[in-house]
């Protein structure tokens, strides 16, 4: 899904900011003369690809098994003993500066999703020419034989 964005990257042109035709930080507009935006940003959904593995008994089973974990003190063996995720599961979540009533990764259902990007000119680096961005998601709720 492609979502337009302001030049700067100051804003995306969603919610309260879909009827904008100029940023409101930067005041740049958000279309070229011809009309077309001046930057785009390509929404990828994952839903979809998560919610297969809670229609079957087995992989439902396989995607708790971060739930399941059960760590050896002072030893990193997985990503689960890692200083960040538990430092996580001990507090709150919080969304758009709101904090909620439960805790990260509390219940067996929960995704830890690890996120990587890089982005690099295809060609005509002089010009600033086109750029690409791989995008790798790793589900570290499967185990590590998967």
């Amino acid at each position: 899904m492609n979502i337009d964005c302001c030049i700067n990257a100051c804003v995306a042109y969603t919610r309260q900011y879909i009827h904008h035709e100029e940023c409101p930080y930067c005041k740049e507009p958000q279309y070229t003369c011809s009309q077309k935006p001046w930057r785009i940003f390509s929404y990828l959904p994952i839903t979809s690809y998560l919610q297969p593995f809670f229609q079957n008994s087995d992989t439902s089973t396989m995607v708790s098994y971060c739930h399941r974990y059960q760590g050896k003190p002072s030893m990193i063996c997985d990503v689960f003993d890692g200083a960040r995720y538990q430092a996580l599961c001990g507090k709150r979540v919080v969304v758009d500066g709101v904090q909620l009533c439960h805790h990260y990764f509390e219940e067996d259902n929960d995704f830890a999703l690890d996120l990587t990007v890089d982005g690099y000119l295809l060609f005509k680096w002089w010009r600033g020419g086109p750029t690409a961005t791989p995008i790798i998601l790793q589900n570290l709720n499967l185990p590590p034989q998967y």
